[in-house]
């Protein structure tokens, strides 16, 4: 079935595709790459700090707080679908996409301010039921604020690649702009942020204003995104309606992107896991400040900004899926090394893993997302339909339930464990140490070698594509 586009005048609609490498101008691909810094600094912090503000601040109990950061990720069922939808349908001479770029970038920054500034202050067991519940409330809706600000902005951002260029590898070079700006984003908001709030005290005040500090930076990046986008090719909506039933069969019958899919769900929960076990680990395990996290983040900004180009070129060699292979490799490796840190952590060992970890998140994401926006064409060339929105709805809900995941396993191991923030590092008990180890190590770990067992049956690559471009292969 082929759906007929609806040509909207508009300079930059792409009506008739011509699959060329024709590089995209500069110019747009760093703009549009600095909404990834907003939303590095948006899904990191939340996912690096929020879990660790709720139970050393707030104390709030590990599990409650674990299982309500899962609980939030729930509400991505529909917020990301309704929105990738919405987004799939949306017309005007402003594309599909930025308009809700806009009001994204406005609901991240206001959500971002209002997990880190929760009014309610434990220990839960000196609160009164009442005030507990209070707390617990206003905290979820804090989180659910944030997973729809995520929706609005990310699941459109997300789908505009599919837009703005057909070239099989300049689509990994669009997604290397992204990861080298997330890189700096998540630098920001872990290592930096961790420096800041131990020089603040760790307190709540410090919390409030590492939210006030990152509510502006992401405000400010999305807006560049939004704005420097406004000559970004883009597709039209298409004017044919296709049944529910027949959608969803077709999602189900496009193997590369459930691969994709399934891929990164795990590598990302071992992402999540170790995102949030990193500051627990370093203050109550091996008793080092949190100013040292910039020795690690720092290297791994650097091995992405010099890494990235060479990765890109890399997959043009041994194509995407042995690049995407080997960053798979060097995630678990950097995973099982946390089990040989002790107090006293060289520096050296602090910088290499960083480098390493930053070596492999280039690579994890740049081929990820440009295999995935070949699933797309792959789907177009199926249907007829441009619905890359929908695609990314998908995507970025496998994101965040892999980003709550994580909360929940390491707070659920910590209450286990018996995990007391009041305890010094000296005294923290092994089963303590392993339940960080789990989050930190053994579960990265397992999830890379799940990833390399589902990346092997990945097929479709650049000759297939051609193929189908050219009618000469089946979609």
């Amino acid at each position: 079935m082929t759906a007929t586009p609806n040509h909207a005048a508009s300079p930059n609609q792409a009506a008739a595709p011509s699959y060329d490498e024709t590089p995209l101008p500069l110019r747009i691909k760093a703009t549009w790459a600095t909404g990834a810094f907003g939303v590095a600094i948006l899904m990191n912090g939340i996912s690096a700090l929020a879990l660790f503000y709720f139970v050393t601040v707030l104390r709030i109990p590990a599990a409650v707080a674990g299982f309500l950061i899962f609980l939030s990720k729930l509400y991505d069922a529909v917020s990301d679908p309704v929105t990738g939808y919405l987004s799939d349908q949306t017309g005007g001479t402003q594309g599909r996409r930025r308009p809700w770029l806009f009001w994204g970038a406005l609901v991240s920054a206001v959500s971002f301010l209002g997990v880190f500034t929760v009014p309610f202050v434990g220990p839960w067991p000196s609160m009164t039921e009442g005030e507990g519940l209070l707390a617990a409330l206003y905290v979820l809706a804090a989180l659910l604020l944030y997973t729809t600000g995520y929706s609005l902005f990310n699941v459109p951002y997300m789908a505009m690649p599919a837009e703005m260029t057909t070239g099989y590898h300049e689509r990994s070079s669009i997604h290397g702009w992204r990861v080298m700006f997330a890189s700096v984003g998540g630098f920001l908001s872990q290592s930096a942020a961790g420096a800041v709030l131990e020089l603040m005290g760790k307190d709540w005040d410090a919390h409030a204003a590492v939210g006030a500090l990152g509510g502006a930076l992401i405000l400010a990046a999305m807006l560049t995104a939004w704005w420097g986008t406004r000559e970004a090719p883009f597709h039209p909506q298409t004017d044919a309606r296709v049944p529910l039933r027949d959608q969803v069969l077709g999602f189900l019958r496009n193997l590369p992107f459930q691969q994709i899919l399934a891929i990164k769900l795990v590598q990302l929960i071992g992402v999540s896991a170790s995102s949030g076990g990193l500051m627990f680990f370093l203050v109550s395990v091996i008793d080092m400040p949190l100013t040292r996290l910039p020795l690690i983040g720092g290297p791994m900004v650097l091995a992405v900004l010099l890494g990235t180009p060479l990765l890109v070129r890399l997959s043009k060699r041994v194509g995407k899926r042995w690049a995407y292979a080997c960053s798979s490799v060097l995630t678990g490796f950097v995973g099982l090394s946390w089990m040989y840190a002790m107090p006293g952590e060289p520096v050296a060992l602090l910088a290499l893993r960083g480098f390493v970890n930053g070596l492999a998140f280039a690579g994890n994401v740049v081929f990820a997302m440009s295999m995935l926006t070949d699933a797309m064409e792959l789907d177009y060339h199926r249907t007829g339909l441009r619905r890359e929105g929908m695609y990314s709805a998908l995507y970025s809900f496998v994101e965040k339930l892999a980003a709550a995941l994580g909360p929940l396993i390491l707070g659920f191991a910590l209450a286990y464990a018996g995990f007391d923030p009041k305890t010094p590092p000296r005294e923290v008990t092994d089963e303590v140490r392993q339940a960080v180890l789990l989050s930190i190590a053994y579960i990265p770990a397992a999830m890379s070698v799940l990833a390399l067992l589902i990346l092997a049956f990945y097929k479709l690559d650049e000759p297939q594509l051609r193929a189908m471009r050219e009618g000469r292969l089946k979609a």
